[in-house]
């Protein structure tokens, strides 16, 4: 990766980040029932969590889903190129976004990840 991109990734991230507090400020992860749901309707390989290694809605949202016992994949922009286009590719501006049927879900909204899954159905 050349400085220009990486500074230019580093800047999005930045950016990413502050409006991702605005958008997420007082968002809770989830509730237990929604935890049930999502375990209920999630298969291995259907959830997808783009991260940041500095991203603590990240980490408190892989904690919660990994408390709820719900099965998702996780990668990081930082270390992995794919996971990087993949973010790019989906036009995600922050992490954590999830990724369920191709549709981008941007934070943990449980809800919506329960309506996406149960579209899958």
């Amino acid at each position: 990766m050349k400085r220009s991109e990486l500074l230019g990734l580093l800047l999005v991230m930045l950016l990413a980040f502050g409006l991702g507090q605005w958008i997420r400020s007082g968002q809770a992860p989830g509730l237990p029932e929604q935890g049930e749901q999502l375990r209920a309707l999630t298969r291995p390989g259907q959830l997808q969590m783009i991260s940041s290694t500095s991203c603590g809605y990240c980490t408190k949202a892989r904690r919660w889903l990994t408390e709820q016992q719900v099965p998702f994949d996780e990668c990081f922009v930082e270390t992995d190129a794919g996971c990087r286009e993949r973010w790019r590719r989906v036009g995600a501006q922050a992490t954590p976004t999830f990724i369920v049927n191709g549709q981008a879900v941007l934070g943990l909204d449980a809800a919506k990840l329960i309506e996406l899954l149960a579209q899958s159905q």
